[in-house]
């Protein structure tokens, strides 16, 4: 087994500096701040509103936007196209079965559909919830391009990339975009 594989898609995009960048959404950071701004006096004076059940909303509020506002609002972008990258969906498989052997025989089935392009038999394959092999897939929808890793649980710590991660742009976009859109992240 490769173990040069990115840990996950946002490693893939990190290492590759000239075609990624993440980018912080300014305007949203700025909202937040104004948020906390103003559920801060709400939190610490009670004598503005003097009722309990506003001031633990205002707390709760305000480690949300504060937390949203410090760490949230990055998005990674294609420097090439300018689009944004997003999460089209997750794919769980139901098999191999919780706790099977890594890279035992389902493993291998879907990672032979993976490295066959064999998207159709990819989105057949059943899927179930808490399962050990998932599909990533995000899409940069301005510049026409599909990014998909097949990632696997070794443990309830190690979570990773068992595969290389796929890039497919135009012309094979268009070709398989209605069966890469019919897969739905599994619940």
């Amino acid at each position: 087994m490769n173990k040069n594989y990115p840990k996950n898609l946002y490693g893939y995009y990190q290492t590759d500096s000239d075609s990624f960048e993440e980018r912080v959404n300014s305007k949203k950071r700025a909202i937040n701040y104004m948020l906390v701004a103003a559920c801060l006096p709400l939190t610490i004076f009670p004598s503005i509103i003097p009722n309990l059940l506003v001031r633990i909303v205002a707390g709760i509020a305000l480690l949300y936007f504060g937390f949203s506002a410090v760490f949230g609002g990055k998005n990674w972008y294609n420097k090439r196209s300018g689009g944004k990258i997003k999460e089209l969906a997750i794919k769980k498989f139901a098999v191999p079965e919780r706790s099977a052997v890594p890279n035992g025989p389902d493993d291998q089935k879907v990672l032979q559909l993976f490295e066959n392009n064999d998207w159709a038999g990819l989105a057949d394959q059943p899927e179930a919830n808490d399962r050990p092999l998932h599909l990533y897939i995000h899409e940069d929808a301005t510049g026409k391009t599909f990014y998909l890793q097949l990632m696997r649980y070794f443990s309830s710590s190690d979570f990773r990339g068992i595969s290389e991660v796929k890039v497919i742009a135009e012309p094979q976009y268009s070709e398989i975009y209605q069966i890469i859109k019919s897969i739905h992240s599994t619940n």
